[in-house]
């Protein structure tokens, strides 16, 4: 019902406009100088009006509210030139020429009207000031540019207020609003097209509308190049959009996988999450950049994702695994980086997840690497894996304290361990408490959360699963 008032508001608006615009016309008779006639300017005006469509046609929308087009400046040519007859005509034109794009009659003799009163008001103050000051239209003086000023500024204050008040009419936007928000970007647009016109207009004057429609071609191909890359930019975009969601929904499948191992084997989640705050705070001790560091983050929160195609009885045993049970385990890496491979954009997040399990003495799975075959993020990752391994409970032995834990993989430094990441751990965890030592200071969601911001700042997009569920159980072995 609101739609329906706003749509007979803007009707009546329009009626008034068309009414106005007719009156324009008829009045423009009493302010024409001597032969300012139609047929007298006759090709000029026709010029005009075809680099007034042409420029219309080439209109590039570089951001919200901000149009770049010449349109204007064939207008204020003629306002200046031509008189009130052949400026309003050559806007009839660009106004009626826009009819194939709006699906509303109303909006196309709303905006035609506009488009008239806008130039008759321009016009009709430079000829006033063209008579009273006997200002030469055939050389160019100081005069001559001025009033072309006041004639500019004229025709766009009018086409602005009337654009407003059809806004406030059509779609309820308030007219405070309108020129609060448009204001800053309507008089850049007015300066830049006043200030174009001015130096058109003195072509014009010095030597004729041949040298304008000279001056047009080179202005046309630039704009028609600015279109171009306008248009390629809004299709990168669209791409890394689609992109962006194709990875949400893959990376969000592979947390929600993470969760459903939780379910299976109560410690996944919180030991994933401790030790992907481990990693981050490593990596930034170490001076990582935020993009490495977020990277080795988003590793330890899916390091254990391949444990979710093996058996519960395996992840579940209260005591040693034998050799068989052992095979599944090891396979583990190699499951989770398989399926982080097929996300395009965190390959090196598969490599990482892959080998942390390898060790520098060449004891490690599933390849057996050794010292400088395994990655530093790896290595990094491993530490951070054994360290809240040992200082959590498993059903065949009790947790570790960290005075404990660490003296364990002090000892595997050099050996098994990179004995560098070993002691940069070592000081971190020597100024925190004791809930960050052993890992209970973060939760899974958490520090997906915190990833997925971090992230996103850097312009990635992840997936929300708060929806999926959160994880508060009880830790368990890496």
């Amino acid at each position: 019902m609101q739609a329906n008032q706003r749509e007979r508001s803007f009707t009546k608006l329009t009626f008034v406009a068309s009414v106005l615009a007719a009156s324009c016309v008829v009045s423009a008779g009493g302010l024409a100088r001597t032969n300012d006639t139609l047929s007298h300017y006759a090709l000029d005006t026709v010029i005009l009006a075809l680099i007034a469509v042409i420029a219309d046609e080439m209109a590039v929308e570089v951001r919200d509210r901000v149009t770049v087009t010449a349109g204007t400046l064939p207008i204020l040519l003629a306002v200046m030139f031509l008189g009130p007859i052949p400026a309003m005509s050559v806007a009839a034109v660009v106004g009626l020429w826009g009819a194939w794009r709006e699906s509303s009659r109303t909006i196309v003799v709303f905006n035609c009207s506009n488009l008239v009163i806008s130039a008759f008001a321009a016009a009709g103050a430079f000829s006033l000031m063209h008579r009273s000051l006997g200002i030469p239209l055939g050389s160019v003086s100081l005069r001559l540019l001025m009033a072309g000023a006041i004639a500019g500024l004229l025709y766009e204050g009018v086409n602005n207020v009337l654009t407003s008040l059809g806004a406030r009419a059509k779609y309820g936007i308030a007219l405070a609003t309108y020129w609060r928000e448009d204001m800053p970007s309507q008089l850049q647009s007015s300066a830049v097209v006043v200030g174009m016109g001015l130096a058109v207009a003195a072509l014009y004057a010095t030597a004729g509308i041949t040298a304008v429609v000279l001056l047009f071609i080179p202005l046309f191909a630039s704009q028609y190049m600015l279109k171009l890359l306008v248009r390629e930019r809004a299709h990168v975009e669209k791409q890394r959009e689609l992109t962006d969601k194709y990875l949400e929904m893959n990376l969000g499948l592979a947390v929600a996988m993470v969760v459903l191992l939780d379910s299976k084997d109560e410690y996944t989640a919180d030991h994933s999450a401790a030790v992907a705050m481990y990693c981050r705070d490593m990596a930034l001790a170490a001076g990582m950049d935020e993009s490495e560091a977020e990277e080795i983050h988003l590793a330890g929160l899916l390091h254990d994702l391949g444990k979710v195609g093996t058996p519960d009885a395996i992840l579940r045993k209260d005591s040693t695994l034998d050799e068989d049970e052992w095979a599944y385990i090891r396979q583990h890496p190699e499951k989770g980086a398989e399926v982080l491979s097929h996300l395009a954009a965190y390959q090196n997040v598969a490599d990482i997840v892959r080998y942390h399990h390898e060790r520098l003495d060449g004891s490690g799975y599933p390849h057996g690497l050794t010292a400088e075959a395994i990655p530093e993020a790896s290595k990094m990752l491993a530490v951070a894996d054994t360290y809240h391994a040992m200082t959590s409970d498993r059903p065949y032995r009790r947790a570790l304290s960290s005075f404990e834990a660490l003296k364990e993989i002090r000892e595997m430094a050099g050996t098994a361990l990179d004995a560098r990441w070993v002691e940069i751990l070592a000081g971190i965890l020597r100024d925190k408490d004791l809930a960050y030592r052993d890992g209970s200071a973060t939760d899974f969601m958490d520090e997906y959360e915190r990833g997925r911001l971090n992230l996103r700042l850097r312009g990635e997009a992840l997936a929300d699963i708060s929806g999926v569920g959160r994880a508060h159980e009880d830790p368990a072995a890496g």
